[in-house]
């Protein structure tokens, strides 16, 4: 399974009202290479061009069909069919996963957090296939994957990481039914590319257990309690946060008489459960 980033113009296809009105979308999959292409189970993420400039879709593929089985339903919804008609190759057949409206998801945002240039415009196709973790463009991609998958869950936990400047500084209290704190989602996406998206605690990964649905999902916990940080600090990516599973981060907010529970501690008792 690989991600993928494309492009579309709604001036071209109208995909939002195709996204509304249709159960599947057709995408050209033109690369004459079929191992290069989109593969059956890939997730595919859609950017909108200005004025939106920003990711808003998500798909999965999950079938292949011959030019001639472009649904009549979806030319509605072209503005302009003399491209479509003009293309002599093969379409992939994408599911709707999810649609998001998420600031963090805009061009100029990606450009902000140094996930892209200033001179990337985000046109053609990218794909982490191939790619190794570390690559700019599978860094890019496993962002995109986690704001899509943090739209899915409303964390309560007071320290769940997702810090807004680039220095990570934390501690600034906000009241939203429980005390929250000013957080910045590249803190969290630093502390995954270094562990991973394995639970450090039982070794869980989403996607392993749930398939390609739950790509990309973990939570990071910070390790220090944060009501314990009067000042503002910065945070280091590495060593103050750490990627957990919700059973176990739930399991870190609780204590023994008194004393609040530790990363390594609730190792020690996962792996002695486990052992009987």
């Amino acid at each position: 399974m690989a991600n993928w980033l494309i492009t579309c113009n709604y001036q071209t296809f109208n995909l939002e009202k195709a996204y509304d009105e249709l159960s599947e979308i057709y995408w050209k999959n033109d690369v004459t290479n079929t191992d290069k292409g989109f593969q059956v189970g890939d997730i595919v993420y859609v950017y909108i061009t200005a004025p939106i400039s920003k990711i808003v879709y998500q798909f999965k593929v999950i079938e292949h069909t011959q030019n001639n089985r472009y649904p009549n339903a979806q030319l509605l919804f072209w503005n302009n069919l003399t491209e479509l008609k003009k293309y002599g190759g093969n379409f992939s057949v994408f599911k709707k996963l999810k649609k998001v409206d998420n600031k963090t998801l805009t061009r100029q945002s990606l450009i902000e957090q140094n996930y892209i240039k200033n001179s990337d415009t985000l046109q053609g196709l990218r794909t982490d296939r191939g790619k190794s973790q570390d690559h700019e463009i599978s860094v890019l991609l496993n962002y995109i994957t986690s704001q899509f998958n943090d739209e899915m869950i409303d964390f309560d936990y007071p320290d769940e990481a997702n810090l807004n400047d680039k220095k990570f500084p934390e501690g600034a209290k906000q009241i939203v039914q429980v005390n929250r704190y000013e957080r910045n989602p590249e803190a969290r996406s630093k502390c995954i590319q270094h562990y991973g998206l394995s639970c450090q605690i039982c070794e869980m990964e989403f996607a392993k257990t749930y398939g390609a649905f739950a790509q990309g999902f973990i939570h990071v916990h910070h390790i220090t309690p944060l009501h314990k940080i009067s000042d503002e600090y910065e945070v280091d990516p590495i060593h103050d946060l750490i990627p957990v599973c919700p059973n176990c981060h739930a399991m870190l907010h609780k204590t023994i008489n008194g004393t609040q529970m530790t990363i390594e501690k609730l190792k020690m008792l996962y792996q002695s459960s486990n052992n009987k």
